[in-house]
């Protein structure tokens, strides 16, 4: 290869938009010179992601040059994030499961009074189109559910 140009691309980075994703890209171009005397020009495009709340590992050593602590304090950040992530999935599980509950039997009762209707106007001696009504209520919040879950699954 001669010729050979380096070209550093800008940093793609997301870390100033609050994301913890870093990318590099790097370009390099060369031009090949082939046992024929025929010349080709290519282009090799590079591209390194790092994902996480720590820097890359060979950045982490320089923040301690530029501040002596700095390393510390990072990954004393990142442990106090990770605990606060903890806590806050350890609240939320359990109202997620108390909601749940609460809804299928608020579900349960509309059911019941739906249905327990239907039937007073039944023995009433009532339009039997009430009664239908009233039976559909329950069945077609049913049929809702079970739709909808299946949506998410697929």
């Amino acid at each position: 290869m001669s010729n050979a140009q380096k070209q550093d691309l800008p940093v793609n980075s997301d870390a100033a938009q609050g994301s913890s994703r870093q990318a590099e890209l790097n370009a390099q171009r060369a031009e090949i010179i082939h046992p024929d005397g025929t010349r080709e020009e290519v282009q090799i495009h590079q591209e390194r992601m790092w994902s996480g709340v720590l820097p890359r590992p060979e950045d982490f050593g320089k923040y301690g040059e530029i501040v002596p602590d700095a390393p510390e304090r990072i990954l004393r950040m990142a442990e106090q994030e990770q605990q606060h992530r903890i806590k806050l999935e350890s609240q939320m599980v359990p109202a997620d499961v108390l909601a749940g509950k609460r809804g299928q039997w608020l579900g349960a009762a509309i059911s019941l009074l739906a249905l327990s209707l239907a039937a007073i106007v039944s023995i009433l001696g009532g339009p039997w189109q009430v009664s239908v009504a009233l039976v559909g209520v329950p069945v077609l919040s049913v049929a809702r559910s079970l739709v909808s879950a299946w949506r998410s699954k697929g």
